[in-house]
């Protein structure tokens, strides 16, 4: 009797929990179909710039199913117009959340390359030069980056993004391809300067070799500001030219966000 009646309190559960996420779902269907696509514009933008991303995933599959996507795409274009990080968050929920279609569909085409681990080359916006790994090695076995004086099709500037996802936040491993290393950001500064070197190391497991993304839109490019988690520096390349054309990778110790013609970068397919 007392496991008859454990059995019935369960089923009644479950049931009020169906019937929930049933109601959920019918409230979500019923405001699709009666709010004007502007109103579900800006319910779109603002779940992604509070965090909510599984109701944002929601929503774009349910406009996607109504045939609305043009309110993804314009909340897409206003979220990398406006320099949002959260845009990256987004996309990720999205690529592992059954939405890998919108992504496809609606964002700009380096997105993808990004979330699917694609080998891609990472270009300077400021000096059209690629990021690579140098060919010596400290007694560490690590090498410092530079970006690249004359080099744009060898393995040598051949890169892929690894993601992780922690604390709603979704951080990238950069996989240097030739060297089968990671880019790091050092506590080292360069020379006199505040800049932190950067450099390939054997493993990322700490903060030091984890990257976060910031799109923005400049002369109608999608370009990438890219911060080290550890430090919150922005990878540039310096000033000073060594004798091959190749410029140091440093952090910048600064803000960047108003100057992406000069501080972010081109992901472009390898």
């Amino acid at each position: 009797m007392f496991q008859v009646t454990v059995t019935m309190k369960l089923l009644v559960v479950f049931a009020m929990c169906v019937l929930a996420a049933s109601a959920s779902v019918v409230d979500m269907i019923m405001d699709v179909n009666l709010a004007s696509n502007q109103e579900l514009e800006e319910k779109l933008y603002n779940s992604v710039l509070a965090g909510n991303y599984d109701s944002a995933v929601a929503q774009s599959l349910e406009h996607e199913k109504q045939n609305r996507g043009s309110i993804i795409q314009n909340v897409v274009d206003d979220l990398i117009i406006d320099k949002r990080r959260n845009t990256m968050e987004y996309c990720y929920k999205l690529w592992v959340g059954n939405g890998q279609h919108i992504v496809r569909k609606y964002f700009p085409f380096n997105f993808r390359l990004i979330m699917a681990g694609n080998f891609v080359k990472l270009i300077s916006r400021n000096y059209n030069l690629a990021l690579k790994l140098g060919s010596t090695t400290n007694p560490s076995n690590e090498r410092l980056a530079f970006g690249d004086g004359a080099d744009k099709q060898t393995e040598l500037v051949s890169w892929k993004f690894i993601t992780l996802w922690e604390n709603n936040r979704v951080y990238f491993k950069v996989h240097n391809t030739k060297y089968n290393q990671y880019l790091k950001m050092s506590s080292k500064t360069d020379c006199n300067n505040r800049d932190r070197l950067v450099y390939g190391g054997n493993t990322a497991d700490s903060t030091s070799g984890q990257w976060f993304l910031q799109p923005a839109k400049y002369e109608n490019d999608v370009l990438f500001f890219i911060y080290n988690r550890e430090r919150n520096d922005a990878l540039e390349l310096g000033a000073i030219v060594n004798a091959s054309g190749d410029r140091k990778a440093v952090g910048h110790d600064g803000e960047v966000d108003g100057l992406p013609d000069i501080y972010s970068w081109f992901i472009t397919p390898f």
